[in-house]
């Protein structure tokens, strides 16, 4: 892996350099757009709206409309001056226990690495963190725009994971959930027993991504040349009232583990 950042941690008088690696990936297949008579590859021109000429990247500038329909233009060196903070320390600015960090707000992960210099620091804070059950949360600036961050413990690594700042979470407005509906007890029994049995220490490697190892299989048959099948919809859940469907999903789901269990 290649680092994307290097710097230094520093909380209280305590600092040691440490490097960030993105700890996340798209494996996703990639297509290109290309012309069906001769595959050549179709390419994206810029065109101006007003004029309708191509336009070379270099008279390329932002622009932001203001609210009275004027249009203020902005260089790239409009931007380079703009002060953002250090770009080469995460400071710590407190810890907090790590259930308060609501996971909505969770945007990028990345590793930290510590220098082998500073490896008895970076222990230290992440045995620390694991132990108090907190997470430190701290500034930083990557690629010049500066992120609130957590940073806790995985394992024996410590993960550094940006936040969204609180006006780009949206407020849901769902009205229909303000209706004051009471679960019905038998109700609410039978749906704690379906979800204490379906209930399993997580595993994430035991799922797989279904559209990409369909689109892995179209392009796999495409190259062959095969046909390419017509797939059926699935059949729709058979209906009920909500007592009667959670109970056949309790079964269902006991049923396959030998039928332990069985509330009444």
């Amino acid at each position: 892996m290649r680092a994307v950042w290097r710097g230094a941690v520093a909380f209280g008088l305590v600092t040691f350099p440490v490097r960030l690696f993105s700890a996340t990936g798209s494996h996703g297949l990639r297509f290109h757009q290309v012309h069906r008579a001769d595959g050549g590859r179709v390419r994206h021109r810029r065109v101006c709206s007003v004029c309708a000429e191509e336009v070379p990247l270099a008279e390329v500038v932002k622009g932001f409309e203001l609210p009275d329909g004027r249009l203020a233009l902005f260089e790239a060196a409009d931007f380079a001056g703009l002060s953002v903070g250090s770009g080469r320390v995460i400071e710590v600015v407190q810890f907090a226990r790590a259930d308060e960090v609501d996971p909505i707000f969770l945007h990028r992960s990345f590793y930290v690495e510590p220098e082998r210099s500073a490896v008895g620091s970076y222990c230290l804070l992440r045995d620390v963190l694991e132990r108090s059950f907190r997470v430190a949360v701290v500034k930083v600036v990557i690629r010049r725009r500066e992120a609130v961050a957590v940073v806790r413990p995985r394992g024996r690594v410590l993960v550094l994971q940006t936040l969204l700042w609180p006006d780009e979470v949206r407020e849901p407005d769902f009205g229909v959930v303000d209706v004051a509906v009471e679960s019905r007890l038998p109700e609410v029994r039978v749906a704690a027993s379906l979800v204490e049995s379906m209930t399993a220490a997580l595993d994430l490697s035991v799922f797989s991504d279904g559209y990409r190892d369909a689109v892995a299989g179209l392009v796999a048959e495409r190259a062959a040349g095969a046909v390419i099948p017509v797939s059926r919809a699935p059949e729709e859940t058979g209906g009920g009232e909500l007592l009667g469907v959670l109970r056949r999903s309790l079964e269902r789901v006991r049923s396959g583990r030998g039928g332990r269990d069985r509330v009444e």
